[in-house]
């Protein structure tokens, strides 16, 4: 284990024995409580330092810096609350704090939205540790019969100062983020330009799973209704659905595709759809475009006052050793697994993807040494768990693939790798925990950022990869780059 793991762990083990010394009640336990926070705080600090100066950023060491500070400081302040020695309130304001800005941080990533982290928040972590600090030394001197010492009336002042400037800086913390976030919100711009007169044609995937459901056929039989529009359902004895769709579609400016997000990304791929206005009716499992263009608007589609808009699109050219293909989204890696098993053992849906997330947990290769060149740099990615490169930043159920801002046609690939520094044995651990990252939008190790015009990645051992909703097979080399646009109906 690297010294910046162990510093970190450190911190984690020094909350029990830190209990075990108050719990003694003597003013030596309590002299010890004082020296072993003192070296947990100095840890934190040299934590920091030694990652930046080792260039040691581990998926332990770097999710778990934060996430030590808070079970220290959470788990002493409940322990001074059961003793009544701190207020059960303010430790309750606390840990809404720290909700608050999860739940914040979630819904901006959900629309889109930047929301950077301030000063304040590691300010208040401060000010909290100062608050279990004068705590102890208040009780210290008062085990050492000193509570008319000046230093004691100084260490109860100084308890009530934290308190204050901790419970301020939590308000304005959550102000912050509160403030950021509808300022934002309310800026959205909309995407793209007014539609013109809309003659729109639904084409529709019996194979998708909306289509089991009769009140997902029922939403889309009202959407044909109040968009005056018919549905054409696609062959389902065709390998490719929309091989003769040209007699559908001819006087039709405006596709809709009632599918899922195979659906779509094959309307990429088709000679005719190409030069169509595409539209995207949720009629499938995940369904990354759904959460894309509608952007939590659950209904609006089958408003018939609401008009689309026209924007364009980035598409990827994804080209690999078998082929050649058109899409928002690629993955490879043991992701692409997981869609390897949704898509010939379990069924589609949340819970499929569930069970197939489950299964390539315990059964896919999770480590690959990369050889990255992107705009003619290359760099080594060792010991890498998967990587994303995409134009739509969502897998489906509204779970984020890559983070920050991504604009649809600047002809700029966005991606993510996940990387750890550390060791294979907790390289599914760290896609767990990459992925709450994602949904965050946190930009923290082990995620690693990427954007560039071209990607040109190979490996001596082939990896898994996927374009949109499909596994598409094993490679040892990939390229990718935005090969064309494509004109799409957005809210």
């Amino acid at each position: 284990m690297k010294i910046t793991n162990m510093i970190s762990l450190f911190r984690v083990a020094a909350l029990p024995i830190i209990i075990n010394l108050i719990y003694q009640e003597t003013a030596q336990s309590y002299f010890w409580a004082i020296i072993f926070l003192i070296l947990a705080i100095i840890s934190d600090f040299l934590d920091g330092y030694l990652a930046r100066k080792l260039n040691e950023k581990t998926v332990v060491g770097s999710f778990l810096d934060p996430f030590a500070d808070k079970i220290l400081v959470v788990g002493l302040l409940f322990i001074f609350v059961l003793r009544e020695e701190f207020s059960f309130l303010v430790l309750l304001l606390f840990i809404f704090r720290d909700l608050f800005v999860l739940f914040i941080r979630w819904f901006s990533s959900y629309y889109n939205i930047q929301v950077h982290e301030k000063w304040h928040g590691n300010v208040m972590v401060t000010s909290q540790l100062g608050i279990i600090m004068f705590i102890l030394i208040n009780n210290y001197f008062t085990l050492k019969s000193m509570i008319y010492d000046v230093f004691y009336a100084f260490s109860e002042l100084l308890i009530v100062l934290s308190t204050g400037l901790a419970v301020l800086l939590c308000v304005i913390s959550m102000g912050y983020y509160l403030f950021a976030y509808t300022k934002e919100r309310r800026s959205i711009v909309k995407l793209g330009s007014k539609m013109g007169k809309e003659n729109m044609i639904i084409l529709a995937n019996k194979k998708a799973s909306g289509y089991q459901s009769s009140y997902r056929r029922h939403l889309l039989k009202v959407f044909s209704k109040r968009r005056k529009a018919s549905i054409v359902y696609l062959p389902t004895n065709k390998k490719n659905m929309f091989q003769d769709v040209e007699k559908n579609v001819k006087g039709y400016p405006h596709v809709m595709i009632a599918g899922g997000d195979g659906s779509f990304e094959g309307a990429f791929n088709n000679d005719i759809l190409q030069n169509k206005k595409l539209g995207f009716f949720p009629f499938g499992a995940g369904n990354a475009y759904y959460s894309y263009f509608y952007r939590g608007n659950r209904f609006e589609y089958l408003r018939s006052r609401f008009d689309f808009r026209e924007m364009d699109l980035d598409l990827l050219e994804v080209e690999w050793e078998s082929g050649k293909v058109f899409t928002t989204f690629f993955t490879l890696g043991v992701d692409a697994e997981v869609m390897r098993y949704s898509k010939n053992t379990y069924p589609h849906g949340l819970s499929g993807y569930l069970k197939a997330s489950t299964k390539a947990l315990f059964s896919s290769k999770a480590n690959y040494d990369l050889k990255c060149k992107i705009d003619g740099k290359i760099s080594e990615f060792n010991n890498c768990v998967s990587i994303n490169l995409a134009k739509v930043p969502y897998y489906g159920f509204s779970i984020r693939s890559v983070l920050g801002e991504i604009k649809p046609d600047d002809g700029i690939v966005y991606g993510v790798a996940v990387v750890n520094t550390h060791n294979i044995f907790t390289n599914k651990i760290a896609r767990i925990l990459s992925l709450i990252l994602c949904a965050l939008n946190m930009d923290r190790h082990p995620l690693i950022s990427l954007k560039g015009k071209k990607f040109e990645i190979k490996s001596e051992t082939p990896f898994a990869i996927q374009a949109g909703g499909d596994f598409i097979g094993y490679t040892s080399w990939v390229k990718v780059k935005v090969g064309r646009k494509q004109k799409v109906l957005v809210i």
